[in-house]
């Protein structure tokens, strides 16, 4: 039997995992790594300005300027040729596949990968980039459709979803993404991606910075030793993430889909957290969500390598507040009198604009600035609200450049319409017809107009292009000004 005193000198001279035991954490904190990227970063300002070649050149500059931090094991083929990179970072026994941008039109994770990059070769003597890289092989496909991305589109060359090709595999994309995961075989997969930004974290809550999944593997969502680890990675993404974002993270929706990747890696024994970037309102928000994302990686990644993940409660992935759909929305116009282009009495009614970006989702949806919901959207929250109590509403119709009120103010001055009374208005907009219609698709601009009494209507201000001019708008929360302690 060893004694008490050898037990004792032997823990000072070996790690505590060699013994037996969990060893105590080492990773970096969310703040540290939130600081940490501006100096680290090596991702271009916007995310959807980074296509194939760009992508090459920013491998050859992180190969050239951290020499042996990685390797790029093996490339695949697009549907038109396009090179796909395997790369292969670490030695450690735990394998670990990262693919991002299987939807060529969700960068923000592919962005990150490469910062990643950058931080674990600037860092290669910190005690946690070498326990990282010593317990972890990570296995990253930064960018798996770079057709879809050329056209910033989801779709690949081929018109098919990639995501919805696990079963068939007529995508060779999908074909790559299989036989890596098949020769690999590794135990925790990250399926990375961007979401709508026009969601909730829970009913009435925030807007939606990242949402979570520890990915099914079966109708039954049946629990495994690799769904409950994924629950733990999950978790443990929420703490991080909500250091900095508190409140805007959520777990994605949704049913199982045997034909999707990321259900189909945990059927084929890859348990898979999907992370799904969404939207934070304000001045440089896709700059702001690569950086969730490498406080996100880095920071549960190194708590895989160092053991404290197992420390995690599996239980607490189900109190991570659930995506809630259909109540976020751009801009709302609250308390309105609308009137129309049919000639009907002006009614009480709210409107909810949606502004598109360039990240389109798994349906179609309007390329420009649009009404989406008329009538009472006491239910709805926007990221940006206008009281227009007291105000008359009129559609109208027009190819006046976006935003320019000026001009539009000019116009309507010069036909009698700055101040004018209602009737005559609302006879003017009636001669429109349907075209100055407020209903779901309609792009143009919506006039306000502040009552008076039994006065004339005075031209106040305006919705141009899904944003408000003329007149002050009121935030809600920080939905559209928060940043991160």
């Amino acid at each position: 039997m060893i004694s008490r005193m050898v037990l004792a000198t032997l823990a000072l001279l070996v790690p505590a995992a060699a013994i037996g035991e969990i060893p105590a954490p080492m990773a970096w904190n969310a703040k540290t790594l939130w600081d940490a990227w501006p100096t680290t970063r090596v991702s271009p300002p916007d995310p959807w300005a980074l296509k194939h070649a760009g992508l090459r050149v920013a491998l050859d500059q992180l190969n050239t300027r951290h020499p042996g931090l990685f390797s790029i094991v093996e490339e695949g083929l697009s549907s038109e040729g396009r090179k796909i990179p395997l790369l292969r970072v670490g030695s450690g026994p735990t394998d670990i596949l990262l693919w991002s941008q299987m939807h060529g039109d969700e960068p923000s994770a592919t962005l990150a990968l490469m910062d990643v990059l950058n931080w674990l070769g600037t860092n290669q003597r910190d005690p946690v980039v070498q326990q990282l890289l010593s317990k972890l092989t990570l296995w990253i496909v930064p960018m798996l459709n770079p057709d879809g991305a050329e056209r910033t589109q989801r779709w690949n060359a081929q018109e098919i979803d990639i995501n919805r090709d696990a079963l068939r595999l007529s995508t060779p994309e999908g074909r790559f993404l299989k036989a890596i995961r098949d020769r690999v075989k590794p135990v925790i997969g990250y399926n990375l991606h961007n979401q709508t930004p026009n969601l909730q974290a829970g009913k009435g809550g925030s807007q939606v910075a990242m949402a979570l999944l520890s990915v099914p593997g079966d109708e039954a969502f049946s629990e495994t030793p690799g769904t409950r680890q994924t629950k733990r990675l999950a978790v443990k993404v929420q703490q991080l993430v909500n250091t900095l974002v508190a409140g805007r993270v959520s777990r994605y929706d949704t049913d199982y889909t045997a034909r999707a990747f990321g259900d189909s890696m945990t059927r084929w024994g890859t348990a898979t957290l999907l992370i799904e970037s969404g939207g934070w309102a304000g001045a440089e928000e896709a700059e702001r969500l690569v950086r969730l994302n490498f406080v996100a990686l880095l920071g549960s990644l190194s708590a895989i390598a160092d053991g404290s993940i197992e420390q995690v409660k599996v239980q607490d992935y189900a109190l991570i507040p659930m995506n809630h759909r259909d109540a976020l929305t751009t801009l709302l116009v609250r308390n309105a009198r609308l009137a129309g282009g049919r000639g009907l009495p002006p009614f009480t009614a709210d409107l909810s604009f949606i502004v598109p970006g360039p990240f389109v989702g798994d349906a179609l949806h309007y390329k420009e600035p649009a009404v989406v919901e008329v009538g009472d959207l006491s239910y709805a929250k926007g990221l940006t609200e206008v009281d227009a109590t007291g105000m008359l509403a009129v559609p109208w119709p027009t190819a006046v450049p976006p935003e320019d009120w000026s001009s539009l103010k000019a116009s309507l001055a010069a036909r009698g319409l700055a101040e004018v009374n209602e009737a005559k208005l609302v006879a003017t907009v009636h001669t429109l017809g349907e075209s100055a219609v407020a209903k779901p698709g309609y792009t143009g601009a919506v006039l306000l107009y502040r009552t008076s009494g039994t006065g004339p209507l005075t031209l106040e201000g305006a919705v141009l292009r899904g944003k408000v001019v003329g007149i002050p708008v009121i935030h809600v929360s920080t939905e559209a000004t928060g940043t991160p302690p």
